[in-house]
């Protein structure tokens, strides 16, 4: 998928963004990315998704001013395909005037997250984790700058509409992943909490919606919807306990997992892990804060500290570490009253107060580096167009994509190929799409999964 870029003017700031967006991708991750845009206006922002083939000598001397290399990208750390990808557009950041790496479960491959930073020169590497960064980082820790960040913040513009608790069909709802075993036992509280707390409320007589299985999740602007239709949602920090340097742990865990698919976590943790879980925990805030704060849905939190600010039986009901006081919680659910107010006070401390929108984001990304918008070079500007140039494609014709580098050019599709081709000449854009077709034939990255140019955010 590719963002929609925009043409560029003289003397900006010049800044590229290197993500990897999936049509699947939680609407957070796309707010993040654009929240660059929208807290830059006085730069020129561009994104690259990563896998997009580009024409030969297109990324060369672009002197950037700030290259953002995200998340999603550095998380195919934890794929086969990461030697293959780690170096891609390597030259960019080798130009670049600041490169700022934004990194998330920092906890699990570790190693090859700390040399990437060191490879690529990174100057900033923002991360949620804020403790034993020193083994996290062994060697970046020495010669770079980091800054504590969240995994999601409020999006820009008016507050949503949303029911009142009463009007709400479902009384607790809630999607966890069932997370695999390699993360350690904390991984695993999430889950377990929110199955206890839906089997007390469901055995109290309240309506629940709440599931851990994969097919159940929502894409997209679909969460929100079903978390505004919920009454209550249940929830905590999201984190792992078990430190995986190399990925080696979660190789063993498969391999084992494969071979005995219904062994428990105890057996697996025996098998494959003794005695190394809960000797770290690295947690952070999760988006969920937010967007249910958002939906004016009362969240029911494990009691910990949440950013400082927010208060028990005040900003959210607190539920115990061992459920001890779940009768308690649950006698709470029954007076809507009292949990409006929760709701109202959640959104004052988490939305209104404007102390978490996407501009602390990219204030800590940003801030305090010594760079001056320079004037538009050719190159860059070359480069811009073929970018603009794309988005439009995708926006004129999105289905273009998919079919032209797959059926330009090949005999035994014929007809759907001349298909492709009339549609691309309506919009004068047959040239560019031999050229894309061309280019991830010789690019097998590119190749390997075209649809993630597709432009999702119209």
């Amino acid at each position: 998928m590719m963002f929609d870029s925009q043409p560029s003017s003289t003397s900006q700031l010049k800044v590229l963004v290197i993500h990897a967006l999936r049509p699947t991708s939680r609407q957070t991750t796309i707010d993040h990315l654009l929240s660059f845009r929208e807290h830059l206006p006085n730069a020129d922002v561009q994104y690259l998704h990563f896998q997009q083939p580009l024409p030969p000598g297109t990324t060369d001397d672009l002197n950037v001013d700030l290259l953002i290399v995200n998340y999603d990208f550095l998380n195919y750390r934890f794929t086969p395909l990461w030697p293959y990808i780690k170096c891609r557009h390597i030259n960019i950041a080798r130009q670049a005037k600041k490169v700022i790496a934004i990194a998330q479960d920092d906890f699990w491959a570790n190693e090859l997250l700390d040399k990437w930073c060191m490879d690529w020169d990174v100057d900033r590497i923002l991360t949620p984790i804020s403790n034993n960064l020193d083994v996290l980082y062994p060697r970046s820790i020495k010669t770079k700058e980091f800054r504590t960040v969240l995994t999601g913040y409020v999006k820009s513009g008016p507050t949503p509409v949303t029911k009142p608790l009463r009007d709400r069909p479902i009384d607790l709802g809630q999607r966890v992943r069932d997370m695999p075993p390699h993360l350690g036992r904390l991984a695993q509280a999430k889950a377990r909490q929110a199955v206890a707390m839906a089997d007390a409320a469901s055995t109290a007589g309240f309506v629940t919606d709440v599931s851990t299985r994969v097919e159940d999740s929502f894409v997209g602007t679909a969460w929100f919807d079903f978390l505004a239709s919920c009454k209550f949602t249940v929830g905590m920090k999201g984190g792992a306990s078990l430190h995986d340097p190399r990925g080696l742990i979660h190789t063993k865990v498969q391999s084992y997992v494969a071979r005995h698919p219904d062994a428990t976590f105890d057996e697996i943790e025996r098998k494959c892990f003794k005695d190394k879980d809960m000797k770290r925990e690295f947690t952070a805030i999760s988006p969920r804060l937010f967007e249910s704060a958002l939906a004016g849905t009362c969240q029911i939190l494990q009691r910990e500290d949440y950013l400082g600010v927010l208060e028990p039986w005040r900003d959210y009901i607190p539920l115990d570490p061992d459920f001890g006081n779940m009768t308690d919680v649950l006698k709470a659910m029954k007076d809507l009253h009292q949990c409006q107010q929760i709701v109202q006070n959640a959104m004052g401390t988490l939305v209104e107060s404007g102390m978490f929108d996407y501009s602390k984001l990219v204030t800590s990304a940003c801030s305090d580096l010594p760079l001056l918008g320079s004037s538009e070079s050719v190159q860059w500007k070359t480069f811009v167009s073929q970018l603009h140039f794309a988005g439009t494609a995708q926006r004129c014709a999105p289905e273009l994509h998919d079919a032209a580098l797959h059926l330009v050019g090949q005999e035994s599709s014929r007809h759907a190929s001349q298909v492709v081709v009339n549609a691309a000449s309506n919009v004068h854009l047959q040239e560019w799409l031999k050229t894309m077709s061309e280019l991830s034939r010789r690019d097998k990255l590119a190749l390997r999964a075209p649809w993630v140019w597709r432009n999702i955010l119209q």
